[in-house]
Formats: structure tokens, sequence, C-alpha cells
């Protein structure tokens, strides 16, 4: 009965249209997934447009802040002048100067032009001042601008001594309208006060901004109660003059700011500018901008603030813009792919059927891979079981039949040194010492490679083992046989692994027993066991003849020897065999020496289990 088959559609089949519906849903794509992202670009560009306008107005307070405590600074400066004059009735120009080199203005207030005293004397009062300068040694004052009035307040004292501020000597500040408002309010107020925007006298040009803070002293150091006592008991001002632009650079010089702004004065109801921030007629306008009127000492200040441009003042919208294009792209690209997917449907199906029927194919061949596999795994480890009861096969026999004629050959020279060694001369027993020598080098010789053939034979039984414990007990075994040599020993406590406890035993006899005949040619031997910082490389160090480390690969090749047979005996065999005993464990070993400075053995065995100790527990 012949076996039913599905035949593949006809290669010239006209293919399906999509319909209306397949249409439909890749506009309805389109338009949802546009809406989406206009929407999520709105939200985060309003996100990011409110979180600036923050920012922006944090650092337009922090301005205003920084203004505010660099005046207060000028302020407490001007008090202490103030109280200078009110403990004493005049401090001398001496003291003057030495109290305002102190306070070192032109570092720590690089804004103030200077610090002064203006006295307040009336018209009939001015002749005394004058003649008590005169006498104090100051020379004769001359006040301007010169004229008849009734209260004048000339400008005594102003330190630093430089030639602006001498210019500045005499000048009658009350003559100036709005040096004398703020000079009346401070006396009245009994309190600092600030004048609106002046021209310096220290200044040729009027362009400079700049105002004077004052703080009035009173006889006796206390303000009276009322103003007409307060007028009466008035003898002058401490005053600061201070430039509008530097004292704005220096306060702000802390903080880096990308805010720019200007200061008008508007006290009196019309707007004085006091100080403006360069603007660049090329830039960009402004994304925020914001308006902070604040108190200073009597006037009333407007900060108005600009930030810098919107892609500037707002960093994240740059990406924004292109994540919005990136969007709308796949937003298309979106509609593009159902428009596909509906023309592709039944094909899909067919590809589908198709594959279906070819992971099956596969699956049956993949199987049919594995159960080959498998049996060439089985073939190979019964060819390696074969091979290695024939290497044992042959290490027996090698060490069975090379062993009888050396039994022979040790036998008949034995027995001919002890019946015939009269009839010999010396050259000949000499040459018949020679014989069994090297008789019995080849038995060992021959019990050494059976030791290296049986350290590959046989499972590896890991278990936990205390290799301070251990190599404590070989160490005694050593002191043993050599009662008479002195060695110290410095063991580790709590050295643990997971390993073979005889093949261990034995890594740990070879290293010991090279370390403890190695150290032999030295008076104060000393032998060292522990292991490294990370906790899993254990060493064994000597301080005996050491090695070359230029030879260091041939240490653990059978029958290699570095040093000479007679100083120091032995088969060349024994680190072989810790080579293979660490291998055997998964481990590594490395040697590190130099000669008549020691060596060092560093060897690993299998890794630790996570979670395991490294350390044995005698508990």
């Amino acid at each position: 009965m012949p076996i039913a088959t599905r035949s593949p559609a006809a290669p010239n089949a006209p293919r399906r249209k999509p319909g209306i519906g397949g249409f439909a849903l890749a506009v309805l794509v389109l338009v949802a997934s546009t809406l989406l992202v206009v929407i999520a670009w709105n939200a985060a560009r309003q996100n990011m447009l409110r979180t600036a306008q923050a920012d922006f107005r944090s650092s337009c307070d922090e301005v205003v802040e920084l203004l505010a405590s660099r005046l207060v600074n000028y302020e407490l400066t001007i008090r202490g002048g103030a109280a200078l004059f009110a403990s004493m009735e005049r401090p001398t120009p001496a003291q003057w100067h030495a109290y305002v080199d102190g306070l070192d203005l032109a570092n720590r207030f690089p804004s103030m032009v200077g610090l002064g005293y203006a006295a307040s004397v009336g018209r009939y009062q001015l002749e005394r001042l004058q003649i008590d300068l005169r006498d104090s040694g100051r020379g004769l004052l001359t006040v301007w601008p010169r004229g008849v009035r009734e209260r004048y307040a000339p400008i005594v004292y102003l330190e630093p001594r430089t030639a602006e501020n001498l210019s500045a000597m005499g000048f009658d500040m009350y003559y100036d309208p709005v040096r004398r408002a703020a000079m009346e309010r401070a006396m009245r107020e009994a309190a600092p006060r600030m004048t609106s925007r002046v021209k310096l006298v220290q200044d040729l040009d009027p362009r400079v901004p700049a105002f004077l803070l004052y703080v009035p002293v009173f006889a006796g150091g206390v303000a009276p109660e009322t103003p007409l006592e307060r007028e009466a008991a008035l003898t002058g001002w401490v005053y600061a003059p201070i430039r509008a632009e530097r004292f704005v650079q220096v306060a702000l010089a802390p903080v880096k700011r990308s805010v720019r702004f200007r200061l008008f004065d508007i006290t009196d109801g019309k707007p004085e500018l006091v100080y403006a921030d360069p603007v660049d007629p090329r830039a960009a306008p402004a994304a925020f901008h914001h308006v902070v009127n604040a108190d200073a000492y009597g006037r009333r200040w407007r900060f108005e603030f600009a930030s810098a441009s919107l892609f500037d003042a707002v960093p994240g919208l740059a990406p924004l813009r292109t994540a919005l294009i990136v969007g709308l792209l796949a937003s298309l690209l979106l509609f593009g792919i159902a428009w596909s997917l509906a023309q592709t449907e039944n094909r899909a199906q067919r590809l589908a059927a198709e594959m279906s029927a070819a992971a099956r194919r596969s699956e049956a061949r993949v199987q049919a891979l594995n159960r080959g596999l498998e049996a060439r795994v089985e073939t190979r480890t019964r060819e390696l079981s074969e091979a290695n009861r024939e290497l044992e096969s042959f290490a027996y026999s090698v060490s069975h039949d090379l062993r009888a004629p050396l039994r022979a050959i040790e036998g008949f020279s034995r027995v001919l040194e002890d019946r015939h060694a009269q009839a010999l001369d010396t050259t000949g027993r000499d040459y018949l010492h020679r014989v069994r020598s090297a008789a019995s080098r080849m038995s060992e010789l021959i019990e050494a490679l059976l030791k290296v053939s049986r350290v590959a034979r046989g499972d590896v039984q890991p278990e936990a083992l205390d290799l301070s414990r251990m190599s404590a007990d070989i160490v005694a075994e050593l002191r043993a046989a050599e009662s008479d040599r002195q060695v110290t020993v410095d063991i580790a406590p709590g050295l643990a692994a997971q390993a073979d406890r005889v093949l261990v035993r034995s890594l740990l006899e070879n290293l010991l027993g090279n370390a403890w005949k190695f150290t032999r040619d030295r008076e104060a031997a000393h032998i060292r066991v522990g292991v490294e910082a990370d906790g899993r490389t254990f060493y064994v160090q000597d301080n005996g003849s050491g090695f070359d480390q230029a030879y260091v690969d041939k240490l653990f090749r059978p029958f290699q020897r570095l040093h000479d047979d007679a100083r120091f005996a032995g088969e060349g065999i024994g680190l072989a065999t810790v080579k293979r005993i660490v291998e055997r464990h998964g481990g590594t070993i490395r040697a590190n020496g130099a000669p008549g400075q020691g060596a060092k053995f560093m060897f690993t065995l299998e890794e630790q289990k996570q979670g395991s100790e490294h350390y044995f527990d005698p508990k």
C-alpha cells in the first residue's frame, strides 16, 4: 500500500494578495505607534523643561544669596571700623591705617575701593575740625566742593592711601543728594544703609556703576532712642565705596554660573541699572526668564535673570529630538513590517510546514550521530583500558626481566669480591666495585620507573586531608632517620585539602625529602610549609643549595638531575612523581629558586567547591 505524501504548492501558483483587513491593520499600527511616539516625546520634553527651569531658578536664588552674603561681609567690616571710632574720640591716622591694613582689602574684598570715615560737622564746627587735623600733623583739610552749607560730611580718613583715594580726601559727601539721603537714613534708623547707583569721585568715567554703604557712628558707641537725639549724638559715618561690576565678579567667583542677569535699583519707582552681564547680540533668545526682588540695606533691588538658549539650557532636548525622528522612522518601519507580514502570511504557513519536516529530519540525523558518537567513545575507552593493561604488563615485564640479570651480576660480583679479591690488584678491585655500584644504581632506577607507573594507575580517592599534620609526621620520620641534624621546620596550622591520601602523602614526602636533603650543607637549615594568600596554593620552601632558574623545566622530567650525585644522591624521579600526582588532581606546580639561596615549590590540588573551607578544622 503506497504511503500518502503531501505535495508542496506549485511554484507557479498565483500569490494571494492581502485583503482590506491587512492594509487596515498596517495603517492602524502606523497611527498608534506615531501617536505613542509623539506622546512619549512630549512628556519627556515637558519633564526636561520643568527640571531645567527648576535648576535655573535654583541658580538664580544662589546668585542672590551669594551677593547678599557678600554684602553682609562688607557690613561686618564697616561695623568693625565704626566700633573703632566709637571706642575712642577719634583714632589717629596710624591707628586707622593699621586697622584697614589688617583687613587686607586687596585680597579679601577687592571690590571695595577703600574704607573711610566722613565726619559730621556743622557750619561753625568745620573750622575747629580743620584746626584739629592740622595740629595732629595732617596738614590743612580742604573741603570741596566749596561753599557755605549748614552741615558738612567731609572725608577725613580713607584707606588704603592710593592716588585715587587721596584725590577723594576732603570731599563733602553731604553735598551729593544721593549720598546725603543714604547717610541721613543711616543716622535716623541707626542701621547700615546703602546708596543707589553713584559715580565715585575716584572714577573719571561716569559710566562705571558703584554704590556706597554707610554705618553711622554715635558718641559713646550707643545709638540714642529718638531720631533727634541720634542727630545730636552723631559724630560721622564709616563707609565703603564699592564698584558694582567688581562686586558681582568677586561674589560669584566660587560658582560656575550658566545664567546672566541685570540688577536694577527700583527703590524710587524708576528702575536704575546697577549691573548687567554682557550680552552677545548674535546669541539665541533665552529659554527661561526669572525676576527676584530683594531688600538690600534700605534699597529695593530687582534681579532680572535670563538663561542660555533653549538647547544650551536644556541639553537633553537635542538627543530627544533625535529620538523623536527615530521613533517616527520606527513607526514607518512598523507600518512596512505589518504590511509585509500581511503579504507573506500564506508563505509563512507553508515555510513553517517545510521547516517542521526539516526539523524532524535533523532530529533523526542528530540521534544517529549521537549513537555513532557513543559507540566511538565506548571503543576509545576500551582501547585506552587495553593500553593501560598492556602498559602495566610491560612495566612488570621490564622490572622482572631486567632484575634477573642484575641479580646475577650483583651475586657473581659479590662472590668474586669475597673469594678472589686477593687475586685482584687495586685496579681490578676498583673495577669490581664499580660494577656492583652500577648494578645497584640500575636496580634503583628500575624501582623508580615502577613508582612512576604506579602513580599513573588507579583511581583518585579524594577525602578531607589535614596537610599540616601529614607534613609534621613526615618531618618526624626525617628527624628520626637523621637525628644528628638540626633543622628548623615551620608548618602553618590548619592546612587542608580535598585529595587522595596516598598520593598526597607521596607528594609531601618527595618535596619535604628534597628540602631535607638539599639543606644538608646549611648550618641553620630552615624549611617552611604553608599556603599563599589565595588560600589554595600550597608551598614547601627551604634555604638549601637551590637551583638555576634557567633549568627549571628540567626539574620535573624523569631521571633529570641538576646536582652532583656525589653530594646529593637520588634517582631523579621524585619531582616527576610530584608533578604527576598534582596533575592527577587537576592542579599545577611551579618552582622558584636561585643557586645557594634555596628553592620554593608551589602547587595546587583540585579546586575547592564553592563554599568549602581551605583550612582544616580539628574540631
